[in-house]
């Protein structure tokens, strides 16, 4: 990114009045409203893991890095507030220059970069939790499902690395950029430019791919309309997150819809908003369960003593069994559930399963089939 110097020199003066600028008190509590948030969804969802007694897993810690990334994030753009005021007041004519202003100038881009690059990773990091949680249904999916796996997996991890080259590599000097603020060149600024424009277009591909996978494994199962949609709503999440990555690039990277400089104000409060999003959606399926027990059976009968009749076809999330996607049993599974088979369990501690098998049930010797 350009300096403070960089995005000012883009704005048109008035002798009379300097242009308009975020108010700190404005950005400072949209931040903290956000990390407020997220913070209650995210503890809320490790309450819930401990209080079930649930083993941690791979997809649980990735979801406790990449808030710990954004918290971070928050921290380091919090630092980067009073040097970023203080250059701007000398530049607006509001307060006299002082002697540290040189050094403020770097410390923009040190706290901006360090944002920057925590922000990729919990973004990143969400991805990951994601792919790791329905990694459990390729237990027995066909080969093609793990190697597309994998695929976005690889795909994830470079676009990861590729975002952060370019915003490392912004500046053709890196040390008069850290210790001067030194970084306003027009090549410079192009490259800002490229940064932001990249790293929005492999957040929303990669975005995509991680939905991609979990659509295309659930098409094909026969389940009720209304689970179906739940597991697409689940997965489709990724949805938001594009939607918020949208507005960030459009609102701090365009101007009257031409490329521009990004203000770091605004590109700060985007880029919270953006990260608190994904984090609140990296947590979400640890509610999965409780919102299936109050609202997941819709259709309940009754028989005649006033008893709740089990349904005639109870279709669960599970592992996605080799050749049963048209709802069939699988002749091979033998081998008792596991843990990985398994995509969570049901809050009263049931698994959930993808089977459409009707259920067998037992009554005075006799075996009865629905």
């Amino acid at each position: 990114m350009s300096g403070s110097a960089g995005e000012l020199s883009d704005q048109a003066w008035d002798k009379v009045k300097p242009p308009a600028t975020m108010n700190r008190r404005r950005l400072e509590g949209t931040n903290i409203a956000l990390l407020v948030l997220t913070s209650v969804v995210f503890v809320s969802r490790v309450v819930l893991r401990v209080a079930k007694r649930k083993r941690v897993e791979t997809h649980d810690l990735f979801c406790w890095l990449s808030y710990i990334c954004y918290v971070c994030m928050w921290i380091m753009y919090y630092f980067e507030n009073d040097p970023l005021y203080r250059a701007e007041g000398v530049q607006r004519g509001e307060i006299p220059p002082y002697p540290e202003i040189i050094h403020d100038a770097g410390m923009i881009y040190r706290w901006m970069t360090a944002g920057q690059l925590l922000f990729y990773s919990s973004l990143t990091l969400v991805k990951l939790s994601l792919l790791f949680l329905y990694r459990q249904l390729l237990v027995k999916a066909p080969v093609k499902f793990t190697i597309m796996w994998w695929g976005i997996l690889g795909f994830c991890m470079l676009s990861f690395i590729g975002a952060s080259m370019t915003t490392i590599f912004v500046c053709d000097d890196q040390k008069a950029k850290y210790t001067q603020g030194i970084c306003a060149k027009p090549n410079e600024q192009k490259r800002a430019e490229f940064s932001l424009w990249f790293a929005y277009a492999v957040d929303v591909a990669t975005d995509l791919a991680v939905m991609f996978l979990p659509f295309r494994m659930t098409w094909s199962l026969q389940m009720p309309k209304a689970k179906k949609l739940g597991v697409f709503i689940l997965f489709g999440s990724g949805w938001v997150c594009i939607l918020f990555a949208t507005l960030r690039v459009v609102q701090v990277g365009t101007k009257d819809g031409v490329p521009k400089v990004p203000d770091p104000k605004w590109l700060q409060m985007w880029t919270v908003i953006e990260t608190s999003m994904a984090v609140i959606i990296g947590c979400a399926p640890a509610f999965a369960a409780v919102i299936h027990k109050h609202f997941g059976s819709l259709d309940v009968s009754y028989n005649a003593r006033g008893n709740a009749k089990p349904p005639a076809e109870e279709v669960q999330l599970a592992s996605i069994k080799s050749g049963s996607a048209d709802g069939s049993k699988s002749e091979k599974s033998g081998r008792p559930k596991g843990r990985d088979d398994t995509l969570w369990t049901g809050s009263n501690g049931s698994e959930e399963a993808l089977s459409a098998e009707p259920p067998v049930m037992k009554k005075k010797g006799i075996r009865v089939r629905r």
